[in-house]
């Protein structure tokens, strides 16, 4: 019996949507289409339309699917909630057909539109569909009456622009005539210089990138995340923001971060910023409000300066070995900081990074992502240097190439510089016979795990503390380790991790000893 039939249209086109057409038109929809009137039905009434045209075998086919999908659903006079149309023209038939379908739908209404079509000039009506709340356009040309006609896209929520030419006066034009807009991004646009969107209530995000863009003026006081990367050589463009006093998240990616940081203090609830820039000469940051800070840059650590007496979370990497995470909701952290180093790296270099930290910063927890590309070489001199261990909460060395020599002689470098209360070793490398490990079963186990065992013991020369191994998933990890991160998900089957807790001898029960795996 056909159950499926027998449900109301929105669910049964719920189901629809699942099918899979990424890699070819939606050839089930087609066939299910004959099956009955009542599936005849629910297939051409199906809302969501994706006209690709690369999933096709040939142009002929996908422009005949085009008209009968189209023909079929405009007949019944609905609204579509997704239309995708990605084609080249090629013919001037291939052109009427294009215009004609997509004027029927956009007469019909539309709730998303994405549209990628070179060179084509997008219809009139465009610019006014009262349910559009989504608009995708990459490569076309803007309707031939946008500076004539009013723009009345009442309901447009996100707009996307991509290749597509435009001037100064467009971009205000469009803005004033999208009321309830809240997200507008612009990339590889050319013909404008100045970005400028006034008075605008509900305009939230803005992105901008890999434009000639010199000045960028927002007056929307609903503003609260602006990105803005590969503008130009000179560096971040001219930026009038005075009156987005709700502005929370910046990123940036270009050069001379210099000017770009000077303005941060009028920002009082800035609270993410993310910097990608090469070599310059130094970088100095001021802000109380900023709780996430993203540096990915080729900055020496000995070139950094920032005051952020409330910053949670500082990633660091050198360009091209970490994109930004973009993270914008964190809880509640102690500072914590997260390194994303070259291959490169040297003894010398973490005492660089131990320098750093002791600048009055207040880290209390740090991360490590280490690939060795060379041998790590442990400076002799290093252990000369009468500095101390600088003190730590957590540590977390995050090691993504096998297991060798080389971690062990990292580990005493790391543990050479910081004296750290925990410590998490994490890898993309099997730990033999982990599931099984036991403090009396050290022969049989990795011996990186038995050496970073005996060097934190090590740091203890009281002789009254023990070491507890546990699973970082524990509930004794997760309290032990409540504040110092974000706890990260499991790890994939392949990959392991175990933690080690230093703990007073007093306070620590010694038949208890050993994993812990919840």
């Amino acid at each position: 019996m056909d159950r499926i039939s027998q449900l109301p249209d929105f669910i049964a086109h719920h189901i629809l949507s699942c099918f899979d057409t990424s890699d070819g038109p939606p050839i089930d929809l087609v066939r299910m289409s004959v099956l009955s009137k009542t599936w005849f039905h629910l297939t051409a009434s199906f809302p969501i339309l994706d006209f690709t045209i690369y999933k096709f075998k040939s142009r002929e086919s996908f422009f005949k699917y085009v008209e009968y999908t189209t023909s079929r659903f405009c007949n019944q006079n609905l609204t579509a909630h997704k239309l995708t149309l990605w084609a080249n023209i090629r013919k001037s038939e291939e052109l009427g057909i294009v215009n004609r379908c997509l004027i029927l739908l956009l007469k019909n209404g539309v709730k998303e539109l994405l549209i990628s079509m070179p060179n084509y000039r997008l219809p009139n009506i465009l610019l006014s569909v009262p349910v559009l709340k989504s608009l995708t356009i990459y490569g076309c040309k803007l309707p031939s009456s946008l500076m004539l006609d009013a723009v009345k896209l009442k309901s447009l929520i996100y707009l996307e622009l991509e290749s597509v030419r435009i001037d100064d006066e467009v971009i205000k034009y469009i803005t004033s005539g999208c009321p309830l807009l809240q997200q507008f991004e612009i990339s590889y646009c050319h013909g404008f210089i100045r970005f400028c969107v006034y008075g605008h209530q509900n305009l939230q995000t803005v992105g901008i990138s890999d434009t000639a863009v010199e000045i960028i003026d927002i007056d929307a006081p609903n503003l609260s995340s602006l990105y803005v990367a590969g503008v130009d050589e000179r560096g971040p463009p001219q930026l009038n923001l005075a009156s987005c006093k709700k502005l929370a998240s910046l990123s940036y990616e270009g050069k001379n971060l210099k000017r770009l940081t000077n303005f941060l203090s009028d920002f009082p609830v800035l609270k993410y910023l993310a910097l990608c820039s090469f070599k310059d000469n130094n970088l100095k940051l001021s802000s109380h409000s900023l709780r996430a800070l993203e540096l990915n840059s080729e900055f020496d650590l000995e070139e950094i300066e920032f005051s952020t007496p409330n910053l949670g979370l500082f990633v660091y990497s050198d360009v091209g070995q970490y994109s930004c995470l973009g993270i914008r909701d964190l809880p509640h952290l102690k500072a914590c900081m997260r390194c994303y180093p070259d291959g490169s790296i040297d003894a010398l270099w973490l005492q660089k990074l131990r320098l750093f930290l002791s600048k009055k910063n207040g880290f209390k927890a740090l991360n490590l992502y280490i690939c060795l590309r060379e041998k790590f070489i442990v400076l002799e001199k290093i252990k000369e240097i009468e500095l101390p261990p600088y003190e730590l909460e957590h540590i977390e060395l995050h090691f993504v190439d096998n297991e060798s020599s080389d971690h062990a002689a990292f580990v005493d470098a790391v543990l050479c510089c910081f004296r750290p209360r925990s410590l998490t070793l994490r890898s993309s490398f099997s730990l033999t016979n982990f599931e099984a490990f036991s403090l009396t079963d050290f022969e049989e186990q990795s011996a990186l795990v038995k050496f970073t065992y005996e060097k934190l013991l090590e740091q203890e020369n009281q002789g009254h503390t023990l070491i507890q191994i546990v699973s970082p998933y524990s509930s004794k990890a997760h309290s032990q380790f409540r504040g110092l991160m974000l706890l990260p998900e499991p790890l994939p089957r392949e990959e392991k991790a175990i933690s080690f807790i230093k703990e007073e001898e007093e306070a620590c029960d010694q038949s208890s000893a050993g994993l812990e795996i919840l």
